[in-house]
């Protein structure tokens, strides 16, 4: 039995907000607002630092005498009030659109924000509980997304603000609290994840609860996100799947291991691709005449070097690397469209 059901999904990350309109909100761009707004003291300029233990770092340094729940909501509050904020200026149609009418059926986003659906959807910010997929989840997100006009579209790492109803909100209880940053929460995630993908003994009759090779047997695929690493055909584009991404590189080395291992006379032939721009005229000049330009050749080597171990693992994994020649951002996820489209 093979585990491809012939269809695709697109995975997206936060780099499709970078297009020749603007230039996104990255993580460290977000870290450094909600630093300066709460007055933390943390070195967000240290490239060696993983974003989720920088945020661990803000959390606890951060003043005051609530205690770490309540410091949580508030950050976590910040964080959707400054993506709201921004929201419509992040929005390109030709791209975000594109993506949403390029014929693929499966969207997975770790964006929190909801600027793919509201390309196709203007006021969808205001209707989107209409739409949802599930509303069973307050902190983690294997099942949450939303369905536009048959298009899904999963927030993986959570999203602004949940649709569930919250008469009291607390600090353990509130519309944020599915915004995934900090490591506890990812520590967490990834116990949920390998859940979904080993199965739950004793517990063998839900289809959530088994495992992913069991759900593939029974025809039982869908609801679970990551099922998708084993039965869509998966483009990843906009996303550099950065080694701090620790449950994602789970799923694909559990994904390889699977392969080889054949149980249940399952065979695992979906497809995965890594799209990357690739630009003519990337050239690194080592021309160093002070410490400004010492620092931006020292982080563009970092970012090469990392790049490059990040494909060289991929391609252990079978993974494709698709190189995209293009002159800008924009230009790179316009092709992967036109690519891909079905």
């Amino acid at each position: 039995m093979e585990s491809y059901l012939g269809e695709s999904a697109l995975f997206l990350g936060n780099g499709i907000h970078r297009t020749e309109k603007n230039n996104g909100i990255s993580w460290g761009d977000l870290l450094k607002k909600i630093s300066w707004s709460y007055g933390i003291d943390t070195d967000l300029d240290n490239d060696l630092k993983p974003f989720p233990l920088a945020f661990e770092e803000m959390l606890y340094a951060k003043l005051g005498r609530n205690d770490i729940d309540s410091k949580l909501r508030n950050l976590k509050h910040n964080i959707s009030e400054i993506l709201l904020d921004n929201a419509s200026k992040l929005i390109d149609n030709e791209v975000h659109k594109g993506f949403m009418q390029c014929g693929i059926k499966e969207i997975i986003t770790t964006n929190y924000d909801y600027n793919l659906e509201s390309s196709v959807i203007l006021d969808f910010s205001k209707t989107k509980n209409s739409y949802s997929i599930s509303n069973k989840e307050s902190k983690h997100s294997l099942y949450r997304g939303y369905l536009i006009n048959d298009v899904k579209v999963r927030h993986i790492h959570g999203e602004l603000r949940h649709n569930r109803n919250i008469i009291a909100p607390s600090s353990r209880n509130y519309s944020e609290q599915s915004i995934m940053i900090g490591f506890e929460h990812y520590s967490e995630y990834f116990a949920k994840i390998q859940s979904a993908i080993q199965g739950e003994s004793g517990k063998q009759k839900e289809a959530e609860k088994k495992s992913v090779l069991a759900r593939i047997r029974d025809n039982e695929t869908g609801k679970v996100w990551t099922d998708m690493f084993f039965t869509h055909k998966l483009i990843f584009a906009g996303f550099t799947l950065d080694f701090s991404e620790n449950h994602l590189w789970w799923l694909l080395f559990k994904r390889e291991e699977l392969k080889r291992k054949n149980k249940y006379n399952i065979e695992i032939n979906n497809e995965i691709v890594f799209c990357i721009p690739k630009s003519i005229s990337a050239l690194i000049n080592y021309n160093i005449n002070n410490e400004i330009e010492f620092n931006q050749i020292y982080k563009l080597k970092v970012s090469v070097d990392k790049n490059k171990g990040i494909s060289d693992i991929l391609k252990s994994l079978n993974i494709r690397i698709d190189e995209i020649y293009c002159s800008n951002y924009k230009d790179f996820y316009l092709k992967v469209i036109e690519r891909y489209k079905v």
